[in-house]
């Protein structure tokens, strides 16, 4: 009986890694492709971080998919190798085969909340930070020599030469402080320009002022922010805002993080159910398996929609997954 255990919860965890590294890969593929400039500023590390961080945003996901799938291509691979067919002629009862399916969808519940409550809203700040940084840089070098350039609404930049960090014969406007800058030499240095030999001269109503420098740090003031959403709060700041008037959004977000695991004590059991007992070919039992979580997806970003707007309650909210859920698992635990 041991034996049968391992072997089943090796072939699913075996199947969940494969599907894993096969999802993060479509997904950080598909994101990189989005912002390859902005990943060229950043260095190795910051490389790494957000190819880290852009799996994690989409790894709630990925989880739920590939528990389900890898607990299916379980089930599937013990009835077209009739492996099936030899553990009930041993005498081992569905209940008992159950039972390893049924200790590994604890650990994914687990594992799945832990995403879910902390990880990911983690990751996803994280993520606006990093890319906030490197789309400065990035506007930043996309100065070109000979070129008015147009940092933000109210900053123009004209540089006559430019070699790497290091421009010369700079001219800057800045419409809105009413001030114009000129400079033998700047060396660009991550948000700021420091100059060297120039002037500044400031408008006012009666006239303009005109300043000397020989060195000046001007602070590139390139107003891009990459804001994560209010779903991104940390626990701890949502349950505070419990008594403001966002309680009801702070709510569904702690409600769809909470109740993430809900799913998890089900889909194992399902998915396994329908790979030894439905006689389809693998890609009509995948696409099955497929539907459900789509179905699921959809009822639960409405539910979530819902709770927000104060016209649904948390619990019942809670009561539809377990329904949902359990009765597939009873559905598909009594069909043979």
């Amino acid at each position: 009986m041991k034996i049968l255990y391992r072997y089943i919860s090796i072939k699913t965890v075996k199947y969940f890694f494969i599907l894993l590294g096969i999802f993060s890969l479509i997904i950080i593929s598909s994101q990189l492709l989005h912002l390859p400039s902005i990943v060229y500023y950043a260095g190795f590390i910051k490389f790494i971080q957000i190819l880290i961080f852009v799996n994690l945003s989409f790894f709630k996901y990925q989880i739920l998919f590939g528990f389900f799938i890898a607990s299916l291509l379980t089930g599937l691979n013990l009835r077209e190798n009739r492996e099936i067919y030899a553990i009930y002629s041993s005498g081992i009862t569905k209940n008992q085969l159950l039972f390893p399916v049924f200790s590994i969808s604890v650990l994914f519940t687990l594992l799945a909340l832990v995403f879910s409550l902390f990880i990911i809203p983690y990751a996803n700040r994280e993520r606006a930070i990093i890319i906030t940084e490197n789309v400065k840089k990035h506007i930043l070098d996309s100065i070109v020599e000979k070129n008015f350039i147009k940092i933000s609404e109210d900053l123009t930049i004209y540089v006559n030469q430019k070699k790497g960090d290091i421009l010369k014969n700079v001219f800057i406007h800045n419409r809105k402080k009413g001030i114009t800058i000129t400079a033998k030499k700047a060396v660009l240095s991550q948000n700021s320009l420091v100059l060297e030999n120039g002037y500044i001269q400031i408008s006012g109503k009666e006239g303009f002022n005109l300043l000397k420098f020989k060195k000046y740090s001007f602070i590139v003031d390139v107003k891009y922010m990459k804001k994560y959403e209010f779903e991104d709060l940390d626990n701890k700041t949502l349950f505070s805002l419990l008594n403001s008037n966002s309680r009801n959004k702070a709510i569904a977000v702690l409600s769809d993080r909470f109740f993430f695991g809900i799913p998890f004590m089900f889909i194992g059991l399902i998915g396994f159910l329908i790979g030894i007992q439905l006689t389809k070919n693998r890609d009509s039992l995948v696409s099955i398996v497929i539907v459900i979580s789509i179905v699921y997806l959809i009822i639960n970003t409405y539910m979530v929609k819902m709770i927000q707007k104060g016209v649904l309650s948390p619990i019942v909210y809670g009561a539809f997954l377990l329904v949902y859920f359990g009765g597939l698992a009873l559905y598909f635990y009594r069909k043979k």
